[in-house]
């Protein structure tokens, strides 16, 4: 992260100073929700970083891993990452080329392909898995289970309203 919390305040309050009609709170709490999805990001790409895998790649493996039957199309795997089809197809293809899934035409309506977990993949997730959770236990340290479900709360909040 290039800006510290201190820094992004003083710059929005100096703006809101030469802007009265400038909604401080707002701004504030919007730019420290996009730098903390980013830093959020940043360290998992560091955790990963020896995996050979990034974030997106970590993602759509655990997306698959968790669908019925560890199946998923690519256009749902899209949908579920926000991603376009385009780097959801890309994205298979790797995890394909990987081994870490299979791809099919689906029996029973040949316009859709399928992405099915390999136990290659399946391995790469549960050897992944416990790294991750030594790696980013400190991230959380000092947030009670009460924190937890207000910021849950609150950022599901702020996701309702911005998907409407």
């Amino acid at each position: 992260m290039n800006f510290s919390r201190t820094e992004v305040t003083e710059q929005l309050t100096s703006l809101a100073e030469k802007l009265p009609e400038y909604p401080l709170q707002e701004a504030l709490t919007a730019r420290l929700v996009r730098l903390t999805a980013e830093s959020m990001s940043e360290n998992l790409n560091q955790c990963l970083k020896g995996t050979g895998i990034n974030e997106n790649m970590w993602l759509s493996l655990l997306a698959v891993y968790l669908s019925p039957e560890q199946e998923i199309m690519p256009s749902r795997l899209s949908d579920i990452l926000n991603l376009t089809r385009t780097s959801a197809t890309r994205l298979s293809d790797e995890m394909v080329a990987n081994k870490w899934v299979t791809r099919r035409i689906n029996e029973y309506d040949r316009r859709q392909i399928v992405l099915s977990l390999t136990k290659e993949g399946e391995k790469l997730i549960k050897q992944i898995q416990p790294m991750l959770n030594e790696k980013r236990s400190g991230l959380w340290a000092g947030f009670s289970e009460k924190d937890h479900r207000e910021l849950q709360r609150l950022l599901g909040k702020l996701l309702d309203k911005l998907n409407k």
